[in-house]
């Protein structure tokens, strides 16, 4: 449980679609929401592990599998949730278990059409070198900006309520280069590659949210907005990316002392998702220069506010995963 925490409404008759549900930040977040009487869709890359932690979630839960380094992956489960192209039984909630069909308590049948009230996009990585996605990309940028854009683009109609992305104030060193986005030849460093993506998140965060105002997006229910956050300095396994395995101990024994645990990390995304917020707010911790702390709303880079280049990055995001 967090140090501190926040109140939190009843989410009973809700469905809450997290990314990145099985460890950290998303994994606290499933657990709040499950709590709080939320039916929890966890969209995850290993759905074994998945099942693990749906079967200690004290409401229904349902599994997908969803690998962010694919486009292929992220097609198939929004397939699977939209009740289009959804791919043999192999493929939906569950998976096999000793050769049978595994199902989780509130999966829909085949065909049956998935409602969202809100979908937490949590996912995310870091590396310690440069490596590409199926598809292609940068890594980081694939994983944490273009599977998301795509996965969300693909399942707004679905949405009733919000969207969340979860971005991190390392956008304020940030800076998109439209012209060598996967760093193929300018230098590739983690600090940048990560501090592009979460940039990125900013951005078409801004973009979705202005096409939901303006109708040039639709989701399932009128007044759905986007809300960013940033979980501070939390104790996760995100920070164990040297590729070292005794640097990556001290790291961990460094965060153990300063850093706030995932569960009060996770209260920054159950406060955007549950209060009445103005659209597209920043909500990250009040303290330690928003390290760690309560959620509260606060400031982000001018570019992440930059509307013009939001619109620029949207193209360029539509234009990689070929949709809009």
């Amino acid at each position: 449980m967090p140090e501190e925490t926040i109140d939190i409404p009843d989410l009973a008759g809700q469905t809450w679609l997290i990314t990145g549900a099985t460890s950290g930040v998303g994994l606290e977040t499933a657990r709040a929401a499950s709590r709080a009487g939320a039916r929890v869709i966890l969209a995850v890359r290993d759905t074994e592990r998945g099942r693990q932690v749906a079967a200690r979630l004290p409401g229904e839960t349902r599994v997908v599998e969803v690998d962010l380094a694919s486009l292929e992956s992220v097609r198939r489960a929004a397939g699977e949730l939209t009740g289009v192209g959804g791919g043999d039984a192999e493929g939906r909630v569950g998976g096999q278990i000793g050769g049978q069909i595994g199902r989780v308590a509130g999966e829909k049948a085949d065909g049956e059409v998935e409602q969202i009230d809100v979908l937490v996009n949590n996912a995310g990585a870091i590396s310690p070198r440069r490596c590409e996605t199926a598809d292609g990309f940068e890594m980081l940028l694939g994983v944490n900006v273009l599977g998301p854009f795509l996965l969300t683009n693909l399942l707004l109609p679905l949405v009733r309520r919000r969207v969340v992305i979860v971005a991190s104030n390392a956008h304020k060193s940030g800076s998109f280069d439209v012209d060598d986005p996967h760093f193929r030849r300018r230098r590739w460093t983690p600090a940048a590659a990560y501090a592009q993506s979460k940039l990125g998140d900013m951005l078409w965060g801004l973009a979705l949210d202005q096409r939901l105002r303006d109708g040039r997006a639709e989701a399932a229910a009128v007044g759905v907005d986007v809300q960013l956050t940033h979980p501070g300095w939390a104790a996760t396994g995100i920070s164990n990316a040297t590729g070292n395995a005794a640097i990556d101990r001290v790291v961990t024994g460094v965060c153990s002392l300063f850093a706030q645990p995932a569960a009060q990390a996770a209260l920054t995304t159950m406060f955007a998702a549950t209060r009445p917020l103005p659209p597209c707010s920043y909500t990250g911790p009040d303290a330690m220069r928003h390290l760690r702390g309560m959620p509260t709303l606060i400031g982000r880079s001018a570019e992440a506010s930059d509307l013009a280049i939001a619109e620029r990055f949207w193209e360029f995001a539509a234009a990689e995963t070929a949709t809009d």
